[in-house]
């Protein structure tokens, strides 16, 4: 067995001359390391350096690191690395404890040292040493230590960790023969030298591997770090996954060419890491390294087979055990034995004792605290920290486990998960803090960018589109003379115009062909005549005008105008100056969107021919808020969005419109042979199959016909994050690129140029996704564009690029806010929505954070201490302000509230937290009302939750609740921008179950949970399914009077859904989707059982489902009275009044069903969705014909009749629902 000394030795026997390592310009070969090693430690070994004596090394990265360290090796003791970077307090500490009575340092830092090391301390700089020859030395053994290396400890103080030569050389000889760290390797030393990963580096010429020493603090600067690799030549190179992202982000990490091996280590290396590393270094080999300090460095690795990395999991295995060394799962947690387990912590036996231990066979095990298991090949994959384990919601979860799916999303560079508890309440917020990857979810504004591009929490942007900041104020316009125009009211076809033009985030229309684009390409405004600008009359001037006025629709938060303002801001204002047209005195006017208002700003004289000029000027207040970057351009973008709808309206009065060459327009009869079109270049991209006769290509639209010039595309990455989604919908991408010499027209003629096709009646929608800059702040798809053009060796400008498809008739004429709702979430929302079809929800945070960046820690590795101190992570928490009851019956609910919700103090309750924030739920929710019932005596429904959620809106609710009667329609989801879904629930009637569903379906619908009549006190169950749906019925109409209505029903439920769909149709009503969800019944009745009779176990086991969400075969009851107590005792929160309202229902219910005669007599027009539940027996609706006027959708579900409203399973329906749903 060797000993480090030893291999350096033979290596500068047999390699004298070979660079052993090199900073710089500067160079040792091994004989010259070997010998200013031996000189250092024979200085040492007079100092009474001997075998375990520890020696501090304060050295910053240099020639006389690699010294230092090695002279401690030959002198016989054991190196302590003390880097310059660490605080002084944490140096002070790790000398004393670990009993350094030398310390070895450069000459600058000497009287730091001094000033750091206890009295007595003997302080060795190194370029003092004598060069005399070295002095024989005393054998090393191999149990000697070699170093004492301090890693945190859960105290708060650091631990030595105490690593001998036996241990060290099995690492450095395993890493030799497993990954090549041997004479033609080259190995970057960048990791500060305190850091145990650090130790390898340093000790590569044990091996014979060159060591490059990095500049100070390269190991923090990836371009640096790209530099110094290259600049050396280094072959291998290790880092944290933080870093080696980082060095992807670079886009420079493909020039290290050097490099042919990478290794990770000291985090979870993900699977979407791995992938972007490989790509990167197509020649390279990826290791992923594992091992706690304790056992030497790695304890194990993996190399990442790129044949299989896109079947691997999502964390890349930690692999294989290390030479002699032995990995052993004991209930869950990694224990690892073998020639490389420490000898354990310095002067702390209690704890060697507790980390450190010997099995019944002799054999010594360091416990790591990890959580493993073995994969099927062997391997061994790592499953987080056992002390990462935390019980949140009633469940034990692993926040490395939810971190890495959130890594796993393309959008996301980093990823850390958190607990932080409410302070008043005591609820587990669980926060998500993500840093996103600036190459595949860039940002408007990136890297200047404001919060709301990250998250759409504050509304920001919704606030400023409802300010109309973009309009003058007041004050501006006092005491100018006023027009009040004609025509305020718009015309029918000024309204389907308007709404018409939409950005188009949905292609609902089918396919496009290459004849669709084109004509939309070719199109042209039609004239009807000609006639002279003097000709308007009053009321043609405020019928034009009205085309450029807010449009406004009971469906629509935010107003709609007829053109084009990137994001919805309006910040551009139109004003005209007149001169001899009828009813206005000449004069520069301002034209008021809203108020439909000519404002007299400037009169004029009244000479000259009769015109009409257009001038517009931009409100960079209104847009500042909102964007930092590419105001100005964003501003004549909008101009020209109006300068084209003027294009569009003009021809119509037998006028048009031209550049005047100051920035202004003026009105002209309409010539079709004097038009102008924007002067611009227009390419189309194909996106892969979507346009059938059309290649996947770059086409440039010329001459009226689509020529090929590059098979590169503007793709998804390029676009920003929150429109991903809506380019991947896509069938084409449109570019247009300014080619007018007039600079002041350039951004104007790409907004006339996309305000043209979206005005087309063509059939295609679209969405702007980028655009150049003037001031260097181009968006990825306008550089992406340029790098293609170029390229192409075509020539480049401004450029303006959208995203578009066919859109359905229904979606033109829709006035309704579909469209945009689905752009009100930014990065931040729309990852955490993803992340619902990944984790079951009790994992998904409750709040995603996006950072820039992530603080990280001295070693490269994210500080959740530092992370959770941050005050926007901590923001959420204190949303709402502590107003304590003010009422008496204020005060009566905190006491009942706080009781329900386990506050630990009543005085903690605010009347405005809200329920299901503080961490109420459905079984909560049940024992809640129903002590507020008891405590009151009032018959408040279970649904109340859901519309009055705090203690103020309760309290209001009670001391008015005899005028209010209970509402069975209880909203589970209030968001969205179409019709509601009306959804009935299983047996029993009790809509709590379908919360999930509601909450995580996703279809921009308030959804609403329609509860049986009888589920509330003083209520009685219907006796057949058809009063049941006409109640519902009526009551869904005085919420929604006139259709389309959309139905779904779940289990039982589906039978009154369809019912309900009957009747609404025999009224005249349409029915736009009947969802039938698990419409049959779970396998537990054979045709001989009876009815609903507690001596039919058959009814029972139903009955209990009803509650336990799953069949148990097993339950017995004599009748309703002991069946109740059942399930009182089995379910101690729901209150036995409850439950035997419920049983109630199932009694009356559980043999509805419909005769064959009932179902010859309805039939339904609208189109129907059964969803099969796995194990299911055949629905109402199976065995029967007639009842539909078209055969029935069939979905086959593989989840079962209770676990598809449940997570995990609930993910599959969800997916399958949206799908029918074309979502």
């Amino acid at each position: 067995m060797s000993t480090l000394d030893r291999l350096l030795r033979t290596t500068a026997t047999t390699r004298p001359d070979t660079p052993a390592a090199t900073f710089g310009e500067e160079a040792l070969t091994f004989q010259e390391l070997h010998d200013t090693a031996a000189a250092l430690a024979t200085h040492l070994r007079a100092l009474g350096v001997a075998a375990d004596a520890r020696v501090g090394v304060y050295v910053e990265p240099s020639l006389d690191l690699m010294t230092g360290v090695w002279g401690v090796v030959l002198s016989g003791g054991a190196y302590v690395p003390l880097s310059p970077e660490y605080p002084e307090e944490r140096l002070r500490y790790m000398i004393e404890d670990s009993g350094s009575r030398v310390v070895v340092t450069q000459d600058r830092f000497r009287d730091r040292v001094r000033e750091l090391a206890p009295p007595g301390t003997e302080v060795v700089v190194i370029g003092d040493v004598p060069t005399a020859p070295a002095a024989p030395a005393p054998p090393v053994a191999p149990h000697d230590l070699a170093y004492v290396i301090y890693t945190s400890g859960s105290t708060g103080r650091p631990k030595g960790v105490m690593v001998e030569h036996r241990s060290i050389v099995s690492q450095m000889r395993w890493m030799a023969t497993e990954h090549r760290l041997g004479p033609d390797a080259v190995v970057l030393q960048k990791t500060p030298m305190s850091f145990d990963a650090a130790q390898w580096e340093i000790l590569a010429p044990a091996v014979g591997a060159r060591v490059a020493v990095g500049p100070p603090g390269v190991y923090r600067d990836p371009e640096g770090l790209v530099d110094a690799v290259r600049a050396s030549g280094a072959t291998m190179l290790q880092g944290v996954p933080t870093l080696l992202q980082a060095l992807v982000d670079t886009e420079r990490l493909a020039t290290c060419t050097s490099l042919r091996r990478v290794c990770s280590g000291g985090e979870i290396l993900s699977r979407n890491l791995a992938a972007q590393l490989l790509a990167e270094l197509p020649a390279t080999e990826l290791v992923n390294l594992y091992g706690p300090t304790e056992c030497t460095i790695n304890a194990s690795s993996q190399t990442v087979d790129r044949a299989t990395l896109a079947d691997a999991p999502a964390a890349i295995p930690i692999g294989r055990p290390a030479h002699g060394t032995t990995f052993h799962i004991r209930d869950g947690e990694l224990c690892i034995g073998g020639v490389q387990v420490a000898r354990g912590y310095l002067d702390r036996p209690e704890l060697t004792a507790e980390r450190f231990l010997v099995t019944d066979t002799g054999e010594r095990l360091y416990r790591t605290g990890d959580l493993a298991h073995w994969n099927e090949d062997g391997t061994v994959q790592f499953a987080g920290r056992a002390d990462n384990q935390i019980k949140l919601r009633g469940f034990r979860v692993e926040l490395d486990e939810i971190a890495l799916a959130i890594e796993d999303h393309d959008w996301v560079k980093n990823a850390a998960v958190i607990v932080k508890d409410e302070p008043r309440t005591g609820f587990q917020n669980l926060v998500a803090c993500v840093e996103l990857s600036p190459k595949e979810a860039a940002l408007m504004d990136q890297g200047n960018h404001g919060a709301h591009h990250q998250s759409k929490e504050s509304k920001l942007q919704v606030k400023a589109q409802l300010s109309n900041a973009g309009t003058r104020a007041d004050a501006e316009l006092a005491g100018c003379p006023v027009v009040q125009l004609p025509g305020g009211t718009p015309t029918e076809r000024m309204r389907r115009t308007v709404f018409a033009r939409k950005t188009y985030r949905f292609y609902e229309g089918g396919e496009v062909t290459r004849a669709d684009v084109l004509a939309a390409l070719a199109r042209r405004p039609e004239g009807v005549g000609s006639r002279p600008v003097g000709s308007l009359t009053a009321a043609d001037l405020g019928e034009l005008l009205r085309w450029f006025g807010q449009f406004t629709s009971e469906e629509r938060l935010l107003p709609k105008y007829g053109y084009a303002s990137p994001g919805a801001l309006y910040a551009t204002q139109l004003s005209v100056e007149a001169r001899g047209i009828a009813g206005l005195d000449p004069g520069t006017y301002y034209y008021h969107p809203v108020r439909h208002r000519l404002y007299l700003t400037e009169p004029l004289p009244a000479a000259g021919e009769p015109s009409l000029r257009l001038s517009f000027r931009g409100e960079r207040s209104a847009i500042e808020p909102v964007y930092r970057n590419n105001i100005q351009e964003v501003l004549e973008i909008e101009a020209g969005h109006m300068v084209g709808l003027f294009e569009e309206v003009l021809p119509g009065y037998g006028l048009d419109v031209r550049a005047c060459g100051d920035g202004c327009w003026k009105v002209v009869p309409y010539d079709e042979g004097a038009r102008t079109d924007p002067e611009v270049d227009v390419y189309v991209q194909a996106h892969g199959t979507r346009i059938p006769d059309l290649p996947e290509a770059q086409y440039a639209y010329e001459n009226g016909a689509l020529t090929p010039v590059s098979a590169s595309l503007v793709e998804k990455r390029h676009v920003i994050a929150i429109n991903q989604a809506v380019y991947e919908r896509a069938s084409l991408g449109v570019t247009v690129v300014s080619r007018t010499a007039d600079t002041d027209r350039a951004y104007v003629d790409l907004g006339r140029a996309l305000q043209r096709l979206q005005l087309g009646c063509h059939g295609l929608g679209f969405m702007s996704s980028g655009y150049s800059s003037k001031s260097g702040h181009p968006l990825p798809a306008a550089r992406r564009v340029d790098e293609i053009l170029t390229a192409a060796g075509r020539g480049t400008g401004p450029s303006y690029f959208f995203v578009g498809g066919r859109v359905s008739e229904e979606q033109r004429l829709s006035e309704g806010m579909y469209e945009d709702t689905v752009h009100m979430k930014g990065p931040a929302e729309m990852i955490r929505d993803d992340l619902v079809h990944h984790l079951p929800d009790y994992m998904i945070p409750n709040r995603v954070v996006v950072l820039d960046r992530l603080p990280l820690s001295a070693n490269g590795k994210v500080d959740t201490k530092a992370l959770a101190d941050l005050a926007v992570v901590n923001a959420g928490l204190h949303g709402r302000p502590h107003v304590p009851p003010r009422t008496r019956t204020e005060g009566r609910l905190a006491e009942v509230w706080a009781a329900a919700l386990k506050y630990e103090d009543v005085e903690a309750v605010s009347v405005l937290d809200d329920f299901f924030e503080s961490g109420g739920n459905s079984l909560i929710a049940v024992a809640l009302v129903t002590r507020i019932n008891r405590e009151f005596g009032a018959g408040l429904p279970l649904q109340i939750l859901f519309e009055h959620p705090t203690i103020e809106k309760l309290a209001h609710r009670l001391d008015g609740a005899a005028a209010t009667p209970a509402s069975r329609l209880v909203r589970l989801h209030a968001a969205g921008a179409q019709s509601p879904v009306y959804c009935w629930p299983g047996l029993g009637g009790y809509t709590m179950n379908l919360r999930h569903l509601a909450e995580e379906v996703g279809v921009d619908r308030p959804f609403y949970g329609v509860q049986a009549h009888g589920v509330n006190r003083g209520e009685e169950p219907y006796a057949t399914i058809r009063e049941m749906a006409a109640a519902d019925v009526a009551a869904i109409r005085r919420r929604q009077p006139t259709g389309p209505y959309t139905l779904w029903g779940y289990s039982f439920g589906a039978r009154v859904a369809f019912e309900s769909a009957h009747l609404l149709e025999a009224a005249g009503e349409q029915v736009e989707h009947l969802f039938l969800i698990a419409p049959g019944s779970p396998k537990v009745r054979s045709s001989e059982t009876g009815g609903a009779t507690y001596d039919n176990p058959a009814f029972v086991t139903i009955l209990y489902s009803v509650f336990a969400g799953v069949i148990d075969t097993g339950v017995r009851a004599g009748d309703r009275r002991s069946f109740v107590a059942r399930v009182a005792e089995d379910f101690p929160a729901l209150d036995p009044e409850l439950v035997d309202r419920i049983v109630a229902i199932v009694e009356e219910t559980f043999e509805f069903t419909y005769t064959f005669r009932e179902l010859t007599e309805r039939r339904v027009d609208c189109p129907v969705t059964l969803f099969k539940a796995e194990g299911d027996d055949y629905s109402f609706l199976e065995n029967a014909t007639g009842w539909s006027t078209r055969p029935p959708t069939v979905v086959e579900l593989d989840a079962d009749h209770y676990s598809l409203l449940r997570q995990p399973d609930l993910t599959e329906l969800v997916k399958k629902i949206r799908y029918r749903l074309g979502l």
